[in-house]
């Protein structure tokens, strides 16, 4: 049975719908890919970019960077320059701090020579282990504006202090920082550098021991109670006991800033008062203070020390006594005598050859050890026989120590008229406390012998 023919408008109807369904399935996938590889595109391209900056990096700092750091290292002066500092910091940022080389305290001396650069300066210091490295000096130079003006000279420094103390000290300025020193009573000239020594202070101990051993004439014009100082003599016993403050480096801690302070002190501990009871004595501010330092090395009571040096002056000042014949018989002459030609300290101004114990070693000797033998048996060198005080009568050559003020006030207010000749030092009920027997005449003296001995027997 045949069908009949579909009107010509339906026919076109499915004719495009089979058109529409066909080309969509052609179109279809190729939407979808239109869409889908823009985004990987995108992601291929993020990939390589970050995959790249990566290979950079990684090259950078593995390869690159530690090429450049090693050129810095080899070239510290470069960092000056804005972007070497800029790559230290983000490389290597602990090699800029100022930090000290270590905690170890000893004293370095060197010797900065004249048109020496920052660069030379601060290999010098890594050599002497007084830095960490070469950059952290520089760069404490450039931040400090000091760029070209560190001294030449000698420098005593410690691997202590930070970068930025040793610039200080090297350009000759105060850093703030200070420190407490104590000098004790009576102390040899020696011993008072070995105490300087022994503190942080970066002045150079030589210069500051030639300078109280063989102090230049600005020095002593600048004092009038140094006007009568026998020419060629130290400032021994000129160095008044006291606890002061110092600045650990700069313009106010240099060998000549530090002697001018210790003198200024004595200076303004020695009132017109002592002056004028020193006078009144008939004695010299200089003859005042070699008295004054063997007081200080014989007493223990401060209440005993104007009779011990009424004593002392009293056989000074009386050479024609037949009981004393002007021998002061002081130990402590004695040990300084002999230790002085025993130790031979370098400078010296009664060596003869000027000594050879260098400076550093000053602080390892026993200056005043217990005498062997009775005092006129004490052997001293002939340059030295002036402080054999048990056979050459008057006054030693020169102080032996650093009395303090209180001693010289006793020379001052000494009670010559009670006549006391002798002295021995006694142990009360049996104790040794430092105090001593006074007297006017031998036989007295030799009874209080007798009677300390007797009382220290087993002491």
């Amino acid at each position: 049975m045949s069908r009949r023919p579909a009107p010509m408008g339906e026919y076109e109807d499915r004719r495009n719908a089979r058109i529409r369904r066909l080309r969509e399935q052609r179109e279809g996938p190729v939407r979808r890919r239109r869409r889908v590889e823009p985004l990987l595109l995108v992601a291929w391209i993020a990939g390589s970019i970050a995959l790249l900056v990566f290979l950079i990096i990684f090259g950078f700092t593995q390869f690159f960077a530690p090429r450049v750091m090693a050129w810095v290292e080899e070239n510290p002066g470069a960092i000056e320059h804005g972007l070497v500092q800029d790559f230290v910091e983000w490389y290597r940022p602990e090699v800029l701090n100022d930090e000290p080389a270590s905690t170890e305290q000893r004293r370095v001396t060197i010797t900065v020579e004249q048109g020496a650069t920052d660069t030379s300066i601060g290999r010098l210091l890594l050599e002497q282990g007084l830095i960490n490295n070469e950059i952290a000096f520089q760069y404490a130079v450039i931040t400090s504006g000091r760029e070209g003006t560190l001294a030449a000279g000698v420098f005593d420094l410690s691997p202590t202090l930070r970068p930025s103390e040793i610039v200080a000290a090297l350009q000759g300025q105060a850093f703030g920082e200070v420190t407490t020193i104590t000098l004790r009573e009576g102390l040899r000239i020696e011993e008072v550098v070995a105490t300087f020594a022994a503190s942080e202070m970066t002045m150079n101990m030589e210069e500051f021991a030639d300078l109280l051993q063989s102090p230049p004439a600005d020095i002593l014009n600048e004092f009038d109670f140094l006007a009568d100082l026998p020419a060629g003599r130290s400032l021994e016993g000129y160095i008044l006991p006291e606890t002061l403050e110092y600045q650990i480096s700069g313009s106010e801690a240099t060998p000549r800033a530090v002697v001018r302070r210790l003198l200024g002190e004595f200076g303004k501990a020695l009132t017109q008062e002592i002056r004028d009871g020193i006078a009144a004595k008939g004695l010299s501010i200089d003859e005042a203070v070699i008295i004054a330092s063997i007081v200080e090395r014989e007493a223990v009571i401060d209440e005993e020390r104007p009779r011990i040096a009424a004593v002392y002056t009293n056989r000074f000042l009386q050479p024609d006594n037949p009981q004393t014949v002007g021998l002061l018989n002081a130990d402590p002459t004695l040990q300084y005598g002999l230790m002085t030609g025993e130790s031979r300290p370098i400078g010296h101004p009664l060596l003869p050859d000027g000594g050879s114990l260098p400076v550093d070693e000053w602080g390892g000797v026993n200056w005043w050890p217990q005498l062997q033998v009775s005092g006129g048996e004490v052997p001293l060198d002939e340059s030295l026989l002036g402080f054999q005080t048990y056979t050459r009568p008057g006054l030693p050559p020169m102080p032996i120590a650093a009395p303090r003020i209180g001693s010289i006030a006793a020379v001052a207010n000494a009670p010559l008229d009670e006549g006391y000749l002798f002295f021995v030092a006694g142990c009360p009920n049996g104790t040794r406390d430092g105090s001593h027997y006074f007297s006017t005449t031998l036989d007295e003296h030799n009874a209080n012998i007798a009677r300390a001995n007797e009382e220290c027997a087993g002491q």
